[in-house]
This record gives structure tokens, C-alpha cells and sequence, in this order.
């Protein structure tokens, strides 16, 4: 039998706007059910809660009595396993052909044979009507086939509940009735708990075992199918009809409610709130459904449990229909809001947890060698020229401005120490990490955010891997160790670059060049080069990634998200650069001191 799924009080805002507030349904154990309501009312909002994605205000979702909203991370990571989630546009690994993205889940959360996977990947691809195209890339197939491909990695691990947003969004209406008909088969040959979220009037009629309607930052309504569908609410009738003339507009700023409305008439509620059956009153806008719908059943002849389960409710009377209170979802309800400052020191708080989450993850199994190999490639193939000719241009700056001063205070023996300890302690780590910040770091944030608006961070979640571990380590260690290297390279080049300026432009001797150098350096200056260069790199790393994963949405949050990733990248590593120096000046002596 299917997880149960219980809703309490659950209330969702962003800023100052208040998605929904206090809905409280149930998610029968085995049963479909689907939730509908105009544009813009939450339905996606309220699947990305019930899984732990988005963080409600008030409420609880209990998954078979665990609740997800007060659970640790590493909890509903592992609650998350019960789930299979097909997002509205599938939500594929764009790195990844059709046949691997299904296979991931098995590859990451069993250790079945290559065969069995192979066998259990092409019998859900050819359940959705994708046999022969596993070998395609998300890119080179059609949304409709990335939806039923989502569909497939969904159900490939039997999950004992699924969600399902838009399932119809990019199909045709033949294919969008064979899916309906393939949930229903699904369904009853797994007794899988079912949530659908749709605005196709025909699925929801005939697929689920009870309905629900969101509305006005309110579930309206909520209930078996056999009462929800033959109710004269005015909302729930327009909406079913598709009548343009109703409290229902063309937006939510036109939306009305069903008391504010003259041209219908006033409810006569019966029962208790939160669970009696309305008896509504017939108003001349609505239009209720005469005949109930036939459903769809499985065409294998197999008996469905949940829906005899369901009809066994019913019938006992346990399932009633919920109709919401208008006056009382009409109050003004005050939002939470922060200010300016709280928002900031929020983010200052989440870019420190993640840099304690990486570090933490860093020493977790299994550890993805082979994504960090090819970040690190990636990193340092883009990074080394830039930084090798930044290099030659601040080696020379460092050289002439010191070999003019020395010698205009007749201390031009110190040149070429004070040449190589500016360049080896100060420049180097600076220039290699501000490289790798405007080249790899823009990449990786580009890429994660991207990532995060085509829903596969939310995706690998869903599948109980732990982005941080599987996206963010690998990167952060590829910055430190692309660091560690090109400073190192930089320092070469910026000190040949010194000498030379120094001794052939300034008349410079090699020799006092040299022995100035020997004479004043100790080990410890070279060190802290390197120092700077991991920790430089971190801070690099962790920045990028942290702006990806909480880019806005479209293509301007993901400009944008690169845009400050850079900045915070350049404020933080001068910041920084000064906090190690003073320290470094503190409590290491000079040589000869």
C-alpha cells in the first residue's frame, strides 16, 4: 500500500505575498488525487512543500507520520525516497542521455547489476512510449517525450507515493489520454499513492479518486470525486465548465469571491468547518455536471485497492467533502516580511552553512572523483591563460614601482625581495583566484543556476541526493586545487617578469637581485602564498556555487546570479587577503628580526 500523506495548517509565502494559507488535506494511502485551480495559485508551490523543497511558514506534511517541515535534511533526504516526482518539464540532467537520467536513481540508491538496471530502465521507457530513443540527449527529443521520460525515471525505483505536476503540458490529447490510462495501470498494479496536479478538465473528471481546488490563497474545496464533481460551487462550476462568466477571472487581481459577487447567491452551509458535506444552494452562474463521469479503469482487468478503498469510504461515510468558509478566506491575513538587514545576515548565515556543509560533505561516501577531475580540467583549461598574462603585467607593475623607490631612498639592494615576497604573498594568490572567480566560478554559478531553473537541482533532491555533495564539493575542491596550481605557475611568471623589468629596464644587477631575495625570504613567505591560494579558492568555490543554487528564476536570475557572484567573490578575497596578511605580520617574525 501507498505512503499516507497528511497535511495540516500549512500556510506559504514569498515576501509580502501570500501564496495559500491554513490548507489541511489528506493524500488517502493508495488513492489518486488530483488539485486543481487556476494560474497562479500554488499547485506547484504546494508539491514542492510536501517534499521538503520550499519551507512553509505554519503547518506540518506528514509522511507516514513523519513530519517533513520540522525534519533535519539527512531526514528528508531519506523521506524523499519514498517519493517518484515528475516536474512540469520533466526536470532531466541535461548531461545525461534519456537512458542514464532513468538509470540514475537505481545507480545511486541500489547496488542491482548493470543488467537488472538495464532491464528495469527499458521496461519503464517502454511503458511511456520511449523504447528506441534512450540513446538521445534531453536536447535533441521534444518536451512532450521529456515529460513521459521524467515519468519514467519516476517510476523506476516503485516509489510508494508520486507527484505529478502537469502531466498533460506538452502532449496531445491522444497521448495525454494514454498517460492518464498508464497512471491508472501504474496505480493499481502498485497501490501507489497518487498526487496530480493538472488543469486538463477531462483528466481530472475521470482519472482520480477525490479532487481538490485551490482558489484565492484558499483549498476551496476538497472531497471524493463522486461529490466534488456534482457540487454547484460557484468557483468549482465555472472552473469544471470553462465559463468565461464567473467569480473567476483573468487574473487573481480580477478574481472575486463567491459573497462579493451579486449575480450569485448566498450559501447555506451545513455542518461543522473543516470536514461537513455543503449543501449549496443552485445560483444562476453555476453550472454543475449532471451526470457523474465514468472513471477510468485498468484495461488489464486487475482490481484496483485503492479504489476500493475509496469506494468503502464513501460509502462508511469517513470520506466527506470539505468546502471552505468564503467569509473567513476573505479575511486580510497579515504576511511576515523581513527588512533589509535580516535579509542580508539570512544570506550571510546560508553561504556560511554552506561552506560548513562542504567541507562536512567533503569527507562523506561515495565521493564523485570523476565530476571533480572534470571540473578541475574545466577550471584550469579556462583560467591558466588568463592568469599567466594578468601575471607578466602585475610582475612588471611590482618591479618598476619598488625599483623606483628604492632607489630614490638608495636601497635598491632590497629590490628584488621586495619584488618577489609582493608578488609571491600578495599578488599571485590574488590573481590566480580573481581568474578563477570571473572565468571557472561565472561558469559554475551559469551552470547550477541553470541547473536550478530547469528544476534538476530540485530533481536530484527529490531523489534523495544531496546537491551539496554531488554538485558543490566536487567544484569547490576543483577551485582550491586549480588555485593551488596556477598560484604557483603565477609566481613563476610574476617573478621572471620582475627581473627581468628590474634588470633590464632599471639597470638592476642579477646578483643583488638574487641575494636580496635569499637574504630576507624565509620558507614561511612561500607558504602563505599557497595558503591564501586554498583558502582564496574556497571562498571562490563556495560563492559560485551558492549564488547557482539560489539563482531567480529565467535567464535574468541566472545573469544576475553570475553578475553578484563575482562581486561578493572580489569584496570577500580582499577582505580576506587582509585579515591573513595582518595575521601572518603578527605572528611570524621577519627573517633577521
Amino acid at each position: 500500500m501507498g505512503g499516507l500523506v497528511e497535511v495540516t495548517g500549512l500556510t506559504k509565502s514569498f515576501g509580502r505575498q501570500n501564496i495559500w494559507h491554513d490548507v489541511t488535506l489528506t493524500l488517502p494511502p493508495g488513492e489518486i488525487t488530483a488539485l486543481l485551480g487556476p494560474s497562479g495559485t500554488g499547485k506547484s508551490v504546494f508539491l514542492k512543500a510536501l517534499i521538503g523543497l520550499l519551507e512553509p511558514e505554519e503547518g506540518e506534511i506528514l509522511i507516514d507520520g513523519v513530519d517533513m517541515v520540522s525534519s533535519r535534511e539527512s531526514q528528508r533526504l531519506e523521506l524523499r525516497k519514498k517519493f517518484g516526482v515528475l516536474f512540469q518539464d520533466g526536470a532531466l540532467f541535461g548531461s545525461m542521455n534519456v537512458y542514464d537520467n532513468v538509470a540514475f536513481p537505481l545507480r545511486e540508491h541500489t547496488k542491482l547489476p548493470e543488467a537488472k538496471v538495464r532491464d528495469l530502465v527499458m521496461e519503464k521507457l517502454g511503458l511511456v512510449g520511449l523504447a528506441g530513443q534512450e540513446h538521445k540527449l534531453p536536447g535533441q527529443i521534444s518536451g512532450g517525450m521529456k515529460k513521459r521520460a521524467g515519468l519514467a525515471r519516476a517510476l523506476v525505483t516503485d516509489p510508494e507515493i508520486i507527484l505529478i505536476d502537469e502531466p498533460d503540458s506538452g502532449l496531445d490529447p491522444v497521448r495525454t489520454s494514454n498517460l492518464a490510462q498508464l497512471l491508472m495501470e501504474v496505480n493499481a498494479a502498485t497501490d501507489t499513492t497518487m498526487l496530480v496536479v493538472t488543469h486538463n478538465i477531462e483528466l481530472a473528471r475521470t482519472l482520480p479518486d477525490n479532487l481538490g481546488m485551490l482558489y484565492r490563497r484558499e483549498l476551496v474545496m476538497f472531497g471524493p470525486r463522486e461529490e466534488f464533481l456534482l457540487t454547484d460551487h460557484p468557483v468549482v462550476s465555472q472552473f469544471m465548465s470553462g465559463d468565461p462568466d464567473g467569480p473567476i477571472g483573468m487574473s487573481e487581481e480580477t478574481d472575486h469571491s463567491t459573497t462579493d459577487v451579486d449575480a450569485y447567491d448566498e450559501f447555506d452551509l451545513a455542518g461543522q468547518p473543516g470536514g461537513a458535506t455543503a449543501l449549496l444552494s443552485r445560483h444562476a452562474g453555476a453550472r454543475p455536471i449532471e451526470v457523474l463521469p465514468r472513471q477510468l479503469s485498468p484495461r488489464t482487468g486487475m482490481p484496483r485497492a485503492g479504489g476500493d478503498r475509496h469506494r468503502e469510504r464513501v460509502a462508511s461515510g469517513a470520506a466527506r467533502l470539505y468546502v471552505a468558509d468564503d467569509e473567513e478566506s476573505d479575511r486580510e491575513r497579515p504576511v511576515p516580511t523581513r527588512g533589509l538587514a535580516t535579509r542580508a545576515l539570512t544570506g550571510v548565515g546560508d553561504l556560511f552553512a554552506l561552506a560548513l556543509d562542504t567541507i562536512r560533505e567533503t569527507f562523506k561516501r561515495p565521493f564523485a572523483a570523476r565530476e571533480t577531475l572534470e571540473q578541475f580540467w574545466f577550471v584550469v583549461s579556462v583560467s591558466w591563460i588568463p592568469a599567466m598574462l594578468v601575471a607578466i603585467p602585475f610582475g612588471a607593475v611590482i618591479a618598476l614601482q619598488l625599483g623606483t623607490l628604492t632607489v630614490q631612498i638608495g636601497a635598491q639592494s632590497f629590490t628584488g625581495a621586495a619584488s618577489v615576497l609582493a608578488v609571491v604573498q600578495q599578488a599571485a594568490p590574488i590573481v590566480t583566484t580573481l581568474v578563477i572567480a570571473g572565468a571557472g566560478g561565472a561558469a559554475i554559478c551559469a551552470e547550477i543556476g541553470t541547473r536550478r531553473i530547469r528544476d534538476e537541482i530540485d530533481a536530484m533532491r527529490v531523489m534523495g541526493i544531496s546537491p551539496v555533495q554531488r554538485l558543490v564539493v566536487p567544484r569547490v575542491i576543483a577551485c582550491v586545487l586549480a588555485a593551488v596550481l596556477l598560484n604557483g605557475l603565477v609566481s613563476v611568471v610574476g617573478v621572471l617578469g620582475g627581473y627581468f623589468f628590474n634588470v633590464v629596464v632599471q639597470g638592476g644587477t642579477p646578483g643583488a637581485y638574487l641575494s636580496s631575495f635569499t637574504a630576507l625570504a624565509q620558507i614561511s613567505d612561500l607558504w602563505v602564498g599557497e595558503i591564501k591560494a586554498v583558502i582564496f579558492g574556497f571562498v571562490a568555490g563556495v560563492v559560485a556555487c551558492y549564488r547557482g543554487l539560489n539563482t531567480a528564476p529565467g535567464p535574468k536570475g541566472v545573469g544576475d546570479a553570475v553578475n553578484q557572484s563575482v562581486v561578493i567573490t572580489f569584496l570577500l578575497l580582499f577582505f580576506v587577503n587582509f585579515v591573513i596578511t595582518t595575521l601572518y605580520l603578527q605572528l611570524v617574525p621577519g627573517k633577521g628580526a
